[in-house]
């Protein structure tokens, strides 16, 4: 004789389903968020380090009058002229393509994109990060990137070159 589930039964097994399922979800986002921030991270390493061959190369960072968008819809080439839309068929390349960030996750004030600015003797890279990160020192929000620095926060909500 088969035997089904009581009332009671099923509807304690359903919440304990339920209390599964959620708490994955909320797992599985966690682990979202922090691989985008990780991506981010690995970016910038990325083009700090093409970065560091250009200036070894040429003497000087490539200079911008103001910020420049990096991947994306901006500079996508790092090649022997500087940050360029897109990288030319001769020539020294350094970078190609440059990484471009995601804003998935991003919230409001910070950018959509790692932004670069130069005054050929320094450079400072900004980019925003969801979550702190204490492995590395970073936190939430706004953070810079510098030539031979660890990463740190913007101060007034901007990252300038000094």
């Amino acid at each position: 004789m088969l035997k089904g589930l009581t009332l009671f039964e099923g509807l304690v097994f359903g919440g304990i389903l339920a209390v599964v399922v959620f708490g994955t979800g909320f797992a599985t986002a966690a682990a979202r968020e922090r691989a985008r921030d990780y991506k981010r991270l690995a970016d910038v390493v990325r083009i700090q380090s093409a970065l560091e061959i250009y200036f070894n190369d040429k003497n000087s960072y490539p200079i911008s009058a103001s910020p420049v968008a990096l991947g994306g819809e901006g500079a996508k080439c790092l090649d022997g002229t500087g940050l360029q839309a897109a990288c030319p068929s001769s020539g020294r390349v350094y970078l190609n393509p440059i990484p471009g960030q995601t804003a998935i996750g991003l919230g409001g004030g910070l950018p959509k994109a790692y932004m670069y600015e130069s005054d050929g003797e320094n450079y400072v890279i900004t980019l925003g990060i969801e979550h702190k990160i204490p492995e590395v020192g970073v936190e939430k929000g706004l953070v810079c990137a510098r030539p031979g620095q660890n990463l740190a926060p913007a101060i007034g909500g901007k990252c300038g070159l000094k």
